[in-house]
């Protein structure tokens, strides 16, 4: 099952995004070996560190609801989960197999993630559902990025936070550090 796409998508638009949920669907139970992504001590310092680059003000007080989009296997999610930051636990993102790897991997960890298929052009939430949206490193599976970032904003609490990372390459590395 693949998350709907936004009305009015252009079929070229639509093949790119059946073509990302079939490669991540694929993927999805061996995307961390594959990655090095692990929940361990040296990526809650790297998740946090780009948290920190991202909100620079944050209190060290959980935020209540967070959710992250384009989650993938959890890696951004749960390793804030186990910094802290972290309150109650959501994902979402277009392959069903990331979110499902997502919600066993917090299991794993004893963190309850609340996961949904969805894409990040069409967030199936309500307005101010959410007091933290976060992403990381899937900026480059997004067709449309205006309609992506314009979508994110309404789901947030009148307060919350809008955060997001790059993904750590000798070109992305330095930009994680602007945003």
């Amino acid at each position: 099952m693949s998350a709907p796409s936004p009305v009015g998508a252009d079929p070229a638009t639509a093949a790119v995004k059946d073509a990302q949920v079939t490669y991540h669907d694929w993927e999805a139970r061996s995307y961390d070996d594959k990655w090095s992504i692990s929940f361990d001590q040296r990526c809650i310092d790297y998740a946090l560190g780009r948290f920190r680059k991202a909100v620079p003000d944050w209190d060290g007080t959980p935020y209540p609801r967070v959710l992250e989009v384009g989650c993938g296997t959890g890696f951004f999610l749960l390793n804030l989960a186990q910094a802290g930051v972290v309150g109650e636990a959501h994902c979402t993102d277009i392959s069903p197999g990331m979110v499902a790897t997502c919600e066993r991997n917090g299991t794993r960890l004893g963190i309850d993630v609340v996961g949904q298929v969805a894409d990040v052009e069409a967030l199936p939430y309500d307005d101010a559902t959410f007091d933290l949206v976060v992403g990381h490193a899937f900026v480059h599976h997004v067709p449309n990025l205006d309609v992506a970032f314009a979508e994110r904003r309404p789901v947030l609490c009148p307060r919350g936070r809008l955060g997001g990372a790059r993904a750590a390459t000798p070109l992305g590395d330095p930009l994680a550090h602007q945003v």
